[in-house]
């Protein structure tokens, strides 16, 4: 889209907005007969600058993107040609880290605390998947993770963008909570970037087997992914461990109604990362059957926190 073709599409969009704004309440959609509500009025934006910068981290994002899609395409006969591609991407991603950075901690923390609503917690995951791949990509060749960390950060950022919070959770900054989610946030995060490098790994794996050497050119060795997805996987399971002790420590009701399935799957994730680790240590389980077992915990996992943070949020609204 051009420059001046910007201008007019949003200037559309005022218009609409206008529009909504002078109907009769009869003619407009309540918006409250649905779970999720959309942010439609372009005066957010002015009271609230950091959407700004989500917008600068969607733009660099597909920048970051479209520029390690195109080195997919080249021949990667020679090895200038991964490092070029490498050098394009870099920069782009880590102006997008920033400005993603700055949007999500602009939405999380208020002047009450810090917003718990499941858009912000998904951004704030994506925020730390980012950084735990820039920074280990200043030690091993794994940019090409950003192939899928790139879209997924770009679409937490439009459900930030378009996606009012439903019922949500207000942290104190001096709560004796915040240990156990942060510690929680994070070993998600973890978790998460561990599975998407099995999901790589996988791939790799088959066109190993069927000696393509396309997109496989673009990842690093196999024992070098496999040592990063093991790393991931310590240092996740250990923040995983950590975060239910301190919930055991710091929660009251861990084991309620309403929150007692997420316990129960945590639970469950925890000992399947813990029995793969052991496999994987006594046993030397690797390859695929890293890969089973990491997606099957991180499933479990995922279900039990987003599951239960949209049913609760949105499902339950009244």
């Amino acid at each position: 889209m051009s420059f001046a073709g910007g201008w007019v599409f949003f200037g559309r969009l005022h218009d609409t907005t206008c529009l909504c704004d002078t109907l009769a309440p009869e003619t407009l959609i309540n918006r409250n007969r649905y779970p999720i509500q959309w942010r439609y009025k372009t005066s957010i934006f002015m009271n609230q600058p950091h959407l700004f910068a989500a917008l600068a981290a969607i733009a660099f994002y597909a920048l970051g993107f479209a520029q390690l899609v195109a080195a997919q395409r080249h021949s990667f006969a020679n090895i200038p040609h991964v490092v070029t591609a490498k050098s394009r991407v870099v920069m782009p991603g880590l102006i997008a880290l920033a400005c993603h950075t700055w949007a999500t901690f602009g939405a999380m923390v208020t002047d009450s605390g810090i917003d718990l609503a499941l858009v912000y917690v998904c951004n704030y995951i994506a925020v730390v998947m980012v950084a735990v791949v820039a920074l280990a990509n200043s030690r091993l060749p794994v940019n090409s993770m950003n192939l899928l960390l790139f879209p997924i950060a770009t679409v937490n950022l439009l459900g930030l963008l378009l996606i009012e919070p439903g019922r949500t959770t207000q942290l104190t900054m001096d709560s004796q909570q915040s240990a156990h989610i942060m510690l929680s946030l994070s070993a998600y995060a973890a978790l998460m970037t561990a599975a998407l490098q099995s999901v790589l790994l996988g791939f790799q794996d088959k066109q190993l087997k069927r000696l393509d050497s396309g997109f496989y050119r673009l990842l690093p060795p196999l024992e070098t992914m496999e040592r990063l997805l093991i790393a991931m996987l310590w240092i996740g399971t250990a923040l995983l461990t950590l975060a239910i002790l301190t919930g055991l420590l710091f929660l009251d009701d861990m084991f309620a109604q309403r929150v007692a399935h997420h316990t129960v799957l945590t639970t469950l994730s925890w000992c399947v990362y813990v029995g793969f680790l052991l496999g994987h240590h006594i046993f030397g389980w690797r390859g695929v059957s890293a890969v089973r077992w990491n997606l099957s915990a991180f499933g479990l996992l995922l279900l039990g926190y987003v599951g239960s943070k949209f049913v609760l949020e949105y499902l339950l609204q009244t």
